[in-house]
């Protein structure tokens, strides 16, 4: 008995859901950049705290769950699709990217966004503020590289897949 994979319709439906929590979370990225360059390139010491609490925010409540949405509806999908998680290389390298970005903000970003909100909190400059923005900035680049590997499917398969099953019909002799 082989696996089981989804129906079309429920593909369907996974597919757009995975798609649709994905583009929030590029677009939550994208806010937090706007909102890191504005906090590193002001004057102003209260647009500086409120733009570095506001990445906090939009972290919390849209970029934190909309990454780990993410990261397990990919791995559904690639559970339950002809795809899998290590049969083909674009699955594979969007999966290590996806848990590379989450890592990645998480201890780098994350911990920049704190040491920001505390300089602002004391009236200083952020130490980290280059560092916060041109980071996020490079989240932007790995989420439209996750996006054109979705889309272009390129580099094959992965020595680790298993050639697809073929029936194969009886021959005249055989019946």
């Amino acid at each position: 008995m082989g696996r089981w994979t989804a129906g079309k319709r429920l593909r369907q439906v996974m597919v757009f859901v995975h798609v649709a929590v994905s583009v929030g979370w590029l677009g939550a990225g994208a806010a937090n950049v706007v909102l890191a360059m504005t906090a590193g390139y002001t004057g102003e010491p209260g647009v500086r705290e409120v733009a570095y609490r506001l990445i906090e925010r939009i972290d919390d409540f849209v970029v934190i769950p909309a990454a780990f949405l993410t990261l397990v509806g990919g791995i559904v999908l690639g559970a339950v699709t002809k795809w899998g998680l290590t049969r083909f290389w674009w699955v594979l390298v969007k999966l290590v990217l996806t848990v590379a970005v989450i890592v990645y903000s998480t201890f780098g970003l994350g911990v920049w966004v704190e040491q920001s909100i505390t300089a602002a909190a004391a009236g200083v400059e952020s130490p980290v503020a280059g560092q916060l923005a041109y980071g996020a900035a490079l989240n932007i680049v790995a989420f439209l590289a996750m996006t054109w590997l979705s889309v272009a499917k390129p580099w094959g398969r992965t020595p680790w897949s298993r050639p697809p099953v073929v029936a194969r019909r009886p021959r005249l002799s055989e019946v």
